[in-house]
């Protein structure tokens, strides 16, 4: 016996009773429920659609579901780093070193020409901040409309989104303790040139971060549910 598209929804419905919201987590868990109750009917025949529920459902512990969310969660945030850190590992590859180190001494000898260091650098460092508090807003109300459009909420972009902001809020903190620490100093040519670089490498890590990677996850839950929608109209 079979698995009937009603029961299908059934399990939907089971898995939001039980706190999980996620639609990509659900799905996965409606697969591995309806093949085993389809298991115990072979060895049950008799056995209904709810006692082969209840049954299997026990399985999972006193917890329910939670701890699958939980783990399901460690998974996603470790692909996710991997993510960062390999598009971020790209720009010092051939041939994006080249493109990393144009960046790195434009910055420099823009910071050379106006002939005030500390100036130059925090405005170039406040442009990278306001361009990512920008697609930080453009992301939110991208993901709120689609959720709104199809009714459904995705657990991959969730954690995505849990750790858009507070990666770049910690560096936003040291760049200005380094910069404050610097404010009674001259600046010499050396200062410009670490600072170069690390302005560089903090703008290459919130543009993949804000730019790349909300992109590759998209594609990656639009490959795998024909349920998701890329771009919201």
């Amino acid at each position: 016996m079979k698995i009937n598209p009603q029961q299908i929804e059934q399990l939907y419905d089971f898995t939001k009773q039980h706190y999980v919201e996620w639609f990509d987590l659900q799905s996965e868990l409606v697969d591995h429920l309806a093949n085993a109750i389809e298991a115990q009917w072979e060895a049950f025949p008799k056995r209904t659609f709810d006692e082969a529920l209840q049954l299997e459902f026990k399985k999972f512990g006193i917890f329910g579901f939670m701890d699958v969310v939980e783990e399901r969660q460690k998974f996603l945030h470790k692909k996710y780093f991997k993510l960062i850190w390999h598009y971020y590992k790209s720009f010092f590859k051939l041939p994006k070193i080249i493109l990393t180190a144009g960046l790195i001494y434009t910055v420099f000898l823009f910071c050379k020409f106006t002939q005030d260091v500390e100036m130059t650098l925090f405005v170039l460092f406040l442009a990278i901040i306001s361009f990512a508090v920008f697609e930080l807003i453009n992301l939110n109300v991208e993901i709120k409309k689609r959720e709104k459009i199809t009714g459904k909420k995705w657990l991959f972009e969730t954690v995505a989104q849990s750790f858009n902001g507070f990666p770049f809020m910690f560096f936003t903190m040291q760049l200005f303790n380094k910069f404050d620490s610097f404010s009674n100093h001259n600046w010499s040519e050396m200062h410009s040139v670490v600072g170069s670089i690390a302005l560089v490498l903090f703008g290459l890590f919130v543009y993949i971060q804000l730019k790349i990677i909300p992109k590759k996850v998209a594609e990656e839950l639009q490959n795998t549910y024909s349920d998701y929608q890329f771009k919201t109209v």
